[in-house]
């Protein structure tokens, strides 16, 4: 028999989560819990081990990604109801406006809440102010080295 024992990989364990886990990770992210307060409040890790075994195991990645879709669901369903008055109250004008001014995006209606910005740079000044800058710094060491040189003879 020999005596040659089979080597463990070092490092530390392979952290692995659980049903419950990837369940209760699940209903936090709906809740809008950030990863790393996910990873604090039930999987008992850091985010960086979350990350690679979010690129190992896909289906970890999926039960933080339903999570997220499903509160997002749940709180649009409710904002359109509102918004028509479905809950046997006043249609929400608030609510409507609301919606329109997000979801109305997609649509490409005048609701939408669509912000641009434009900027024109005039390529010449730019490179010009950077010149002149280049120039003052470069005049401004050669006048320290040359006061340096000075001292230097003094001394």
């Amino acid at each position: 028999m020999s005596s040659i024992k089979k080597r463990k990989k070092p490092g530390p364990k392979k952290i692995m989560f659980t049903e419950e886990q990837l369940k209760e990770a699940q209903r936090l992210a709906g809740l809008g819990f950030s990863e790393e307060a996910i990873c604090q409040a039930c999987l008992g890790c850091s985010p960086d081990t979350l990350l690679r075994r979010k690129k190992e195991f896909p289906e970890i990645a999926e039960y933080i990604r339903r999570g997220k879709i499903k509160s997002i669901e749940e709180v649009s369903n409710a904002l359109y109801k509102s918004a028509l008055g479905l809950h046997g109250k006043e249609p929400s004008v608030s609510a409507q406006i609301f919606f329109l001014k997000n979801k109305g995006k997609q649509a490409g209606n005048d609701w939408a809440d669509i912000q641009q910005v434009e900027t024109n740079i005039n390529l010449r000044d730019a490179l010009g102010s950077a010149q002149a800058r280049i120039i003052n710094a470069h005049a401004s060491i050669e006048e320290e080295t040359e006061q340096l040189s000075l001292k230097d003879v003094k001394d």
